[in-house]
């Protein structure tokens, strides 16, 4: 049976395992910052429709009141009273 020396310098040993560690982790921040990126710009466009949605309904409530000044010029509403025959006369 064939018996082979192997020798492996601890320091190149730690060293290569420190490099394999970094450039395991290098292409997984680039994808996790570009889906940051993405989750941010989302974001944002959400934002944007939504403050879209608010200036609109803004509008139509404030042509909404001015439709009902126009209608309706005065809000009060006059009581007047009618004579009304009882019965009881």
């Amino acid at each position: 049976m064939p018996n082979f020396d192997i020798t492996l310098n601890v320091y190149i040993f730690l060293l290569i395992i420190g490099l394999a560690v970094m450039l395991g982790y290098l292409p997984r921040s680039r994808q996790l910052a570009k889906k940051q990126r993405k989750i941010m710009q989302l974001e944002q466009e959400i934002v944007d429709a939504h403050a879209e949605v608010l200036e609109n309904q803004r509008e139509y409530c404030e042509l909404e009141s001015r439709f009902k000044d126009v209608a309706n010029p005065n809000p009060v509403i006059s009581m007047k009273e009618k004579n009304r025959a009882t019965g009881t006369d």
